[in-house]
């Protein structure tokens, strides 16, 4: 028997600006520090039976600073499940969370950010949701959908592969703007 489902996934690693390499190197630091000061403060009053308490509140520190740190790593999971388009954000490569959820056949446009023929900006709206869940590589290659969650306008930015835009071609020809044998410059994964 033929089976005509749909299954493509995609992960697309969020890359750090400089902005956040600059505000993860201090929080390290900062946090260095404050460890130093909490375990050096109880040895200048000579009160040494404080370090149990210092080396839990270090401790605590640490495992923030990690947290902090590990949760500025962001990857996106986008994923066709025949009719169906999600996108999940993963943070720290442990926290998962469910960003985006929709058919693809409710879908008003899926089209290239610079394509002419469909403007971005058509569709840019003050009330509308916007959502970007692309790596920051390469603006070239960014996507966007057009849809509705209910009565709310969402404009989301996709990097999605060949694959990914030849099944949103499948399920909604008529809206997306990739045309199979397209020349698409993203990276399959």
């Amino acid at each position: 028997m033929y089976n005509n489902d749909t299954l493509v996934e995609q992960l697309v690693k969020r890359e750090m600006t400089t902005k956040s390499k600059i505000c993860k190197v201090l929080m390290i630091i900062l946090c260095v520090m404050a460890i130093l000061l909490v375990n050096i403060f109880p040895l200048f009053f000579g009160i040494g039976y404080l370090f149990i308490l210092t080396g839990a509140i270090s401790f605590a520190m640490g495992f923030g600073c990690y947290m902090f740190v590990t949760g500025m790593y962001k990857e996106y999971e986008y994923s066709v499940v025949n009719e169906s388009f999600s996108i999940d954000i993963i943070c720290g490569k442990s926290r998962r969370s469910a960003l985006f959820s929709g058919l693809i056949k409710d879908f008003e446009m899926v089209a290239k950010k610079d394509d002419e023929r469909h403007p971005y900006s058509e569709f840019d709206k003050k009330d509308a949701l916007h959502a970007e869940c692309v790596s920051g590589t390469d603006p070239k290659n960014e996507w966007y959908i057009a849809t509705k969650m209910g009565k709310q306008k969402v404009l989301i930015t996709i990097e999605p592969n060949e694959k990914m835009l030849k099944a949103f071609f499948r399920m909604n020809p008529r809206n997306v703007s990739y045309r199979p044998g397209m020349k698409v410059d993203s990276k399959e994964s």
